[in-house]
């Protein structure tokens, strides 16, 4: 008697899916952007290290009160999407829709402080000539990139949750955007207390 393997899945028997496609694919783009900040970090701590002087001279403290407050603005922003995906697993469509917007709402605001805290470091620090002032220009140029990215992305992911797109069982397009948002606050958390309080 021979055994035969079928390659059907049993309906009887539905698989444990884990984690969707689109959220490992996502995973996996996020493991390629580590290693590109990895990078970045590393030219940081060397040119860091290595720099006879850092700040350029009367340069005023970068940490002061719009700093700080740009910086927990958007970690609450990670906060309101952890809420987000909260409320689409509970099938809280009002809430989703609301925290989204808070999220959208606080990454506009970010991108628009970090505009003007741009401008305001560019008439402290020049461009060229100074390592400081170029690593900080390169570096929040990235971060603010990818946050203009995710506020693209939020904005369709805020449409099809207004449009009823989302539920419990169809949550994909929340959790691989989040997967997304948590990375680009943890690299601004890091960026933050690199450049401006270092």
């Amino acid at each position: 008697m021979q055994a035969s393997i079928s390659l059907r899945e049993d309906p009887t028997h539905p698989r444990d899916s884990g984690i969707s496609n689109e959220a490992f694919g996502m995973l996996l783009f996020l493991v390629a952007e580590c290693m590109f900040f990895a990078g970045l970090v590393s030219a940081y701590i060397v040119l860091r290290t290595g720099a006879a002087q850092w700040l350029p001279q009367g340069l005023p403290p970068l940490a002061r009160g719009l700093s700080i407050s740009n910086t927990l603005l958007l970690s609450l922003s990670g906060l309101s999407t952890i809420l987000a995906q909260r409320a689409v697993a509970r099938n809280d469509r009002q809430a989703l829709q609301q925290f989204l917007a808070i999220t959208l709402l606080a990454a506009i605001t970010f991108v628009g402080i970090q505009a003007y805290e741009f401008d305001r470091l560019r008439t402290l620090v020049p461009t060229s000539g100074n390592i400081f002032g170029s690593v900080s220009y390169w570096y929040t140029g990235f971060h603010v990139a990818h946050v203009l990215v995710g506020v693209g992305w939020l904005a369709r992911v805020f449409r099809n949750a207004v449009r009823g797109g989302y539920s419990r069982e169809r949550s994909t397009g929340v959790t691989v955007f989040a997967l997304y948002w948590y990375f680009v606050v943890l690299v601004w958390v890091f960026l933050f207390f690199a450049l401006y309080v270092w």
